[in-house]
């Protein structure tokens, strides 16, 4: 029921009054939501940084079941309850959400076809990692790998900087890190991470040799 609550408030304040307008019978932008979850849920697969999920979906309805033009504002507010849900869940994305309604006459009244996808592509900074005025590393995924290696989603080019140095991830509104056996470790305000450890916005995290101050955004 909580999910259902969250849903139906992120929607409000981005869609209000647009359900009724737009959906006919029993569909409504809540069970659309939820479906999107459910389908980002199934679609999970495991990869090098943890729990990765699509992040591409295609609803098809039924023509009957659209009463009006699909307003942008509708698909904003999907887009957004899968983002904030994968934020709070710690999952994955590789690129932005897409949601698109497509209306479909194969598909029976009252029921909704979803088709998702995966496509990398450029994710907005949620959190920085800085040292002096010079130096700013962008975090854009919710889950990402720390380290020396090129292919990093945060690099650091830095001899004393294993190439999988460190995981930093967002999970229920906090972030966290934790060392990846790196040679030199991983420290939070001097506490070294062997265990995953909270980091809150302007705590001093070291990489091995290298300290940053973490920012969120």
């Amino acid at each position: 029921m909580k999910l259902v609550r969250d849903f139906e408030r992120r929607l409000e304040q981005l869609v209000e009054g647009m359900a009724g307008r737009v959906f006919r019978g029993k569909l409504h932008p809540v069970e659309l939501a939820a479906r999107l979850v459910r389908e980002a849920d199934l679609s999970m697969e495991q990869g090098p940084a943890g729990p990765t999920a699509a992040n591409i979906f295609n609803l098809r309805l039924n023509p009957r079941d659209l009463d009006a033009e699909i307003p942008p504002g509708l698909i904003r507010g999907l887009e957004d309850v899968l983002d904030s849900t994968a934020a709070d869940r710690g999952w994955r994305l590789d690129g932005p959400v897409r949601v698109s309604l497509e209306p479909k006459e194969d598909v029976s009244p009252g029921t909704v076809d979803c088709r998702i996808d995966r496509s990398p592509g450029p994710l907005p900074a949620w959190a920085f990692f800085t040292a002096g005025s010079d130096t700013r590393h962008p975090v854009r995924h919710n889950r990402c790998l720390i380290g020396r290696a090129e292919t990093s989603d945060v690099a650091i080019g830095n001899p004393g900087v294993s190439r999988t140095h460190a995981l930093l991830w967002r999970e229920s509104g906090d972030a966290w890190v934790v060392d990846l056996g790196s040679a030199n470790g991983t420290q939070v305000n001097g506490a070294p991470s062997h265990a995953p450890l909270l980091l809150p916005t302007g705590a001093v995290v070291s990489f091995g040799p290298v300290a940053f101050t973490f920012r969120l955004v």
